[in-house]
């Protein structure tokens, strides 16, 4: 699978914080965050700005979170873990954006997202109204329509969730990415720092993180979650858990995550199986031992089956449909 995600534009941008966020939900379709923060040169004001996500698909719906952040105080502090000391509309009007004062890390330029076009692997958006002074900073929420944005490995006893995050790899660098690089557009090869979160069902057991850039992991705060996202799935209390990788700056913009976790699979279904395994088996013993007293020159054979076999096939039975037949999938 495609893990590498391009940031393009149509001018030159300092990134000085690059966020990544996958949400996987226990029980709805994943999702993704893209957070920017960033500069322009000198007397820009407009910029087109081009995600490739390799995930991406027409129908997937993408937000703009500036709403959210500047609305309620709290939601900002949740995303940054920061307090607001003041809240202040760009020209007189949220509609336009607002600058925030944090108490212990500089200013924010939040601003909205306009004219998104979703393609095949590419979303495309504008932002008006930059600073060169102030870090302006956009974020986009995608809802997908995929299960899961890890990499998933099935095995017996459990599975594997592989989350390998690439940001600007050059390496087999794809056509399309190529064609816009020729037709005026720049990968944003300058970016301090990027974080990289991952927020995982919390009955997920971490297999592997890279401990150079793990910064943090801890129960996700639902509260928090369903007043910043009231739209998206709700959060239940201790369902998810959220594992924050963070690295420096990179001379040439590339970042990489590696990051897996794993679920036992060894549940209800798996003892149902076994179970209807085992009385498969001893009906098999048991019809061998019949069949040596030559039952089958007699009545019937379901005439001569005792009353513990017709027990034990319609366990089987019944064991082997709750297995096999997709009730929830029927019920829908």
């Amino acid at each position: 699978m495609n893990n590498t995600y391009f940031i393009l534009s149509n001018t030159k941008i300092s990134i000085d914080r690059l966020h990544i966020c996958t949400w996987d939900f226990v029980s709805s379709d994943a999702a993704m965050e893209i957070g920017l923060e960033f500069l322009t040169n000198p007397n820009v004001k407009d910029i087109d700005i081009k995600l490739s996500l390799p995930f991406l698909k027409k129908t997937d719906r993408i937000t703009c979170l500036m709403d959210s952040l500047i609305r309620d105080d709290d939601n900002c502090k949740f995303i940054f873990n920061d307090t607001i000391k003041a809240n202040k509309p760009i020209s007189g009007d949220k509609r336009n954006g607002a600058i925030l004062d944090f108490s212990s890390r500089n200013s924010l330029r939040m601003l909205p997202v306009k004219n998104i076009v979703v393609e095949e692997g590419i979303c495309s958006f504008t932002v008006s109204n930059l600073s060169q002074t102030t870090n302006n900073y956009i974020r986009l929420y995608i809802q997908t329509g995929v299960r899961n944005l890890a990499i998933v490995k099935k095995g017996i006893a459990k599975t594997t969730y592989i989350y390998d995050v690439k940001v600007n790899e050059r390496r087999n660098l794809p056509n399309h990415i190529n064609d816009l690089l020729n037709s005026g557009y720049m990968l944003s090869d300058t970016i301090k720092y990027c974080f990289c979160f991952h927020v995982v069902p919390s009955r997920y057991n971490i297999s592997y993180l890279d401990s150079n850039k793990l910064k943090n992991i801890r129960i996700l705060e639902s509260d928090a979650f369903n007043n910043y996202l009231p739209k998206s799935k709700k959060m239940k209390e201790n369902e998810c858990l959220i594992v924050f990788n963070k690295d420096n700056k990179s001379d040439d913009g590339i970042f990489t995550f590696f990051s897996e976790f794993e679920e036992e699979v060894i549940g209800s279904k798996q003892l149902l199986l076994a179970i209807t395994a085992n009385v498969l088996c001893s009906l098999v013993f048991g019809m061998y031992t019949l069949r040596k007293k030559e039952w089958m020159s007699g009545p019937k054979w379901f005439e001569c089956l005792p009353w513990e076999f017709w027990v034990a096939i319609f366990i089987m039975i019944v064991f082997s449909a709750i297995i096999f037949i997709p009730w929830k999938k029927l019920w829908r």
